[in-house]
């Protein structure tokens, strides 16, 4: 077999101030040299080009050429061009086996948090390929790519990352950087102080003259010190004899969080199917599916008689392990795998569902289950999920108009 020639590259780096035609004009010269195009990338920042260009060569002449050429087009040209050698397959990012997607979302991610993220992702020894900044307007939001040597997953990074969103007030999303990061087609919400913004089983509480007592047994139930099936129970006993006329009363108050009506409308009109898979009762994920056209709805049955609670339950009680299930099998009906799910909920009955999903969010949760999630938002305005799902700030504002006009 004949031998094979030696091969040379070279990396060409290209700054200035931007305007049409330059890289034809680069590619000129590498076309007269007659060098190959391996590698090629170029962006714009603030009307300044930074074009990169791996050029490769089976004569050392030819580099030798094209490096004269590009200090001639430097001086005619006045960018700022830089010709380094380069080795044959050599990729500085090649030791990252591991990529992820950081995002980081705040009203102004001021200098100090910034670089109080940056320390810690260093001591991590986590590298930076990639920062853009998705918006600076409503909200200050960052999308930062990173490369980890060791394999951490999402929920490490995370979890090194809370005493960072504690000190800086801001809400964080750690992904895989794989396809389904922006091709996600399924949401998943838990209810109570989730898609609502209040637990509705207290506020039946409140109705029955039960309110403080029922309340501490959620309280103790969401943050999982007891089983949450016998807590529910318990709590059902506690409502026997209401009216169901005062369930009806309750549907028309019970107050939406902020965000949600929207979120709904802008993901049905990219095409997302839209759930709520619920701890509390069928009666009012009934009416929530039917008024804000959501798709699927699950939950506990109360059982009436006589138009009043009867204080028990029909039927298979939803419980975090039934929420995951749920997820799984909505996910498979709509032929979607569960990596292209984005499930969100508060409680600890909601972090198998959170864990499973591809994109787990702890929406104003509980510790324990931020600990699970692979997102924690702590504002209260559901439309932020948005920006975990890649969409930039005019992307956003482009979608509120075109999804309000849609649904008019």
């Amino acid at each position: 077999m004949p031998e094979t020639p030696n091969t040379f590259q070279v990396h060409v780096h290209i700054a200035g101030e931007d305007r049409p035609g330059i890289l034809a004009e680069a590619l000129e010269s590498v076309v007269r040299c007659e060098a190959l195009v391996v590698d090629i990338k170029q962006f714009v920042f603030s009307g300044l080009l930074n074009l990169s260009l791996l050029l490769e060569s089976n004569s050392h002449e030819t580099l030798q050429r094209l490096e004269q050429e590009f200090d001639e087009y430097s001086r005619r040209s006045k960018f700022k061009i830089n010709v380094y050698p380069w080795k044959p397959g050599y990729r500085p990012e090649a030791p990252y086996c591991h990529r992820l997607v950081i995002t980081v979302l705040g009203r102004r991610i001021g200098t100090i948090a910034f670089l109080e993220l940056t320390r810690t992702l260093a001591d991590l020894d986590i590298n930076i390929p990639r920062i853009e900044q998705l918006d600076y307007a409503d909200h200050h939001v960052l999308e930062i790519v990173v490369g980890a040597k060791q394999m951490l997953t999402n929920v490490d990074i995370l979890n090194a990352l809370l005493k960072f969103k504690e000190n800086f007030d801001v809400d964080i999303a750690v992904q895989e950087d794989t396809l389904f990061r922006r091709n996600k087609r399924l949401i998943v919400f838990d209810a109570d102080m989730t898609f609502l913004q209040c637990e509705v089983i207290d506020e039946l509480g409140k109705m029955a003259g039960v309110g403080d007592q029922l309340k501490e047994i959620t309280h103790q139930a969401m943050n999982g010190d007891l089983d949450f099936t016998a807590a529910l129970r318990q709590r059902v006993q506690l409502l026997k004899g209401l009216p169901v006329e005062k369930l009806e009363e309750l549907f028309e108050r019970i107050p939406l969080t902020p965000g949600a009506e929207d979120l709904v409308r802008i993901v049905k009109h990219l095409g997302y199917k839209v759930a709520i898979v619920s701890g509390g009762f069928q009666f009012f994920i009934d009416k929530l599916k039917k008024k804000y056209n959501l798709d699927y709805g699950f939950a506990n049955q109360l059982q009436i008689q006589d138009g009043k609670v009867t204080g028990e339950l029909e039927g298979d009680i939803v419980d975090a392990r039934a929420k995951e299930r749920i997820l799984e099998s909505v996910a498979e009906k709509e032929g979607l795998m569960v990596q292209q799910c984005v499930a969100v909920g508060d409680g600890a009955n909601d972090i198998h569902m959170l864990a499973r999903a591809g994109l787990g969010i702890a929406f104003n949760a509980k510790p324990i289950v931020q600990k699970h999630a692979q997102a924690i938002i702590s504002t209260s305005n559901l439309e932020l999920i948005l920006y975990f799902l890649g969409i930039s700030g005019s992307e956003l504002q482009e979608l509120r108009q075109t999804a309000q006009k849609k649904s008019a």
